[in-house]
């Protein structure tokens, strides 16, 4: 049974439109940055909220972007309870290891501990709210592709998108497209992907010839910044990390 999403169409024409190495990249730092947001607000407040953050938590890279949100108090009240709910997990372990008669049974109760530890960190709801966006975004964009001749236009004509994004892509396509549509998406997104990464590549490669002397007069041509094109062109910005699994 496929998948019916509301479709997310002025972002995704939005994005196309700003002539980025991937507007999906850019789309989802967006998401990423409202998810730090939304848990750095008076959300943070409301029991069930509360209950989620406790449950779940987030990955390390989210825990950092949110201890460095600039928003303490309520980071401090989400970790205080989370914090509660850690001793519960951790407490038994803590007494086995304190009770222990032998080293080996201490290490044993601390691999256990840690093995915990490793569990709570487990499922991010940032990273889950990101996938959400991240689905609707694809299935928006196979399908603007099938009915919007302008889009698909505009599109096979852009700089396309990031190694990673491209994956994404077509991993969804099929909730959307089917038989000739499906292999033709497939064949017009790895036509785009291939073109554009020869371009980076490109603009990176001359990037190096500018440091040469005899080429220190001579144009950038757009190549100032190739070196983090060429890296964020493979793997993508603000990616989901571990979404909590439904």
């Amino acid at each position: 049974m496929r998948l019916q999403l509301q479709l997310e169409t002025i972002p995704v024409w939005d994005g196309l439109k700003e002539g980025s190495e991937c507007f999906i990249c850019s789309l989802m730092k967006q998401a990423e940055a409202d998810g730090i947001r939304y848990y750095l607000s008076s959300a943070v407040m409301t029991p069930e909220v509360r209950v989620e953050m406790n449950r779940h938590g987030f990955c390390p890279h989210h825990s950092a972007m949110l201890a460095e949100g600039g928003k303490p108090q309520s980071l401090a009240l989400a970790m205080d309870t989370y914090y509660d709910e850690n001793k519960r997990t951790f407490s038994p372990f803590f007494e086995r290891i304190k009770g222990a008669g032998n080293a080996r049974k201490a290490e044993k109760a601390a691999e256990a501990l840690f093995e915990a530890a490793h569990s709570r960190e487990k499922g991010c709801l940032i990273c889950s709210r990101m996938d959400d966006r991240l689905l609707r975004y694809c299935y928006t964009v196979a399908a603007l592709w099938r009915d919007d001749q302008d889009f698909r236009s505009a599109l096979e004509s852009s700089k396309g998108f990031c190694l990673h994004h491209t994956e994404a892509l077509l991993k969804t396509a099929g909730e959307v497209l089917s038989g000739d549509d499906l292999l033709h998406f497939h064949q017009s997104m790895i036509a785009l992907l291939e073109k554009n990464l020869d371009r980076v590549q490109h603009d990176d490669w001359w990037m190096t010839q500018k440091y040469k002397s005899e080429n220190k007069d001579k144009p950038w041509n757009g190549a100032e910044d190739a070196q983090k094109r060429a890296v964020y062109k493979l793997i993508g910005e603000a990616r989901v990390i571990d979404p909590v699994e439904k």
